[in-house]
């Protein structure tokens, strides 16, 4: 009875999942750091649904909180060789091969499809990923003990002069100073990763968010119930202006939300 419950509660996760229309947002700055936030475009799509009338649509197509509450993940890395000259107050004690590491996310049950995001856009863009050079909780550990199993795109080589690992600062065991830092002492810790099998999966999120209004929230208009719902009585001709007007205002919004209004910053490390 424990595995049925157990393979139920599973099914009911997986099916959860399944049912969020996913889409992510990368902000990159070469040299200083990556930012990547998971969207749960579902749970927007529902909230500008149930509006009632235009004012309330109006007045959710607005709500920063609205989109706020979709982000379902988030996760951000800093250029190493920054940490290196102690940015922010972490000394890191070199460059582990220029890799950019993670210092802050945020994934419940999306831990999985963030890191895949986040190895994904890091591939298609020819840098590596490697873990926070302070600390590393168990969950992460686990994540990147399965990113280690899942792809081969790693640094440092194997080949001499570098050993396959990051060389501790403070005890060299290779000549290169590149390959420096400070080191957690377990194999999937220290090294840097892509994996260009997740390019695809990178693009097909990011595509679901720039589409969003276009596939998801346009159509809805021509639905006679949600057209009925929010014009009311308006004349047919005047609806339809009003309607193309707030299709503009909708994507203007999401955009300058996408780029600017994610609450990232705001995130704790996790």
């Amino acid at each position: 009875m424990k595995l049925l419950l157990e393979n139920w509660r599973r099914f009911l996760k997986e099916e959860q999942e399944d049912a969020s229309v996913l889409g992510a947002s990368a902000h990159f700055r070469p040299g200083y750091g990556l930012e990547i936030a998971l969207v749960d475009l579902a749970y927007v799509k529902n909230q500008l649904e149930q509006s009632q009338d235009i004012n309330e649509f109006v007045k959710k197509i607005s709500d920063k909180e609205i989109y706020e509450k979709a982000v379902v993940g988030y996760i951000e890395t800093v250029y190493v060789p920054l940490l290196s000259k102690g940015l922010g107050g972490l000394r890191v004690g070199g460059n582990s091969i220029d890799t950019y590491a993670v210092v802050r996310a945020m994934a419940p049950g999306m831990g999985e499809k963030l890191y895949n995001a986040l190895l994904g856009f890091a591939s298609a863009n020819h840098i590596y990923i490697s873990s926070d050079r302070e600390t590393v909780s168990p969950g992460a550990q686990n994540r990147w003990s399965k990113i280690d199993q899942q792809t081969d795109d790693e640094v440092p080589p194997t080949s001499e002069p570098y050993k396959g690992q990051f060389d501790d600062f403070q005890n060299r065991a290779t000549e290169p100073r590149d390959d420096d830092c400070k080191i957690h002492g377990i194999d999937h810790l220290d090294k840097g990763y892509q994996d260009d099998k997740q390019i695809e999966f990178f693009k097909e999120l990011e595509n679901n968010l720039n589409t969003f209004f276009e596939k998801e929230i346009e159509p809805l208009f021509g639905e006679p119930g949600f057209f009925g719902k929010l014009f009311g009585q308006f004349p047919e001709a005047k609806a339809n202006k009003i309607k193309r007007k707030l299709i503009n205002f909708g994507r203007r919004q999401f955009l300058d939300w996408e780029i600017a209004g994610m609450p990232w910053k705001k995130k704790k490390k996790e």
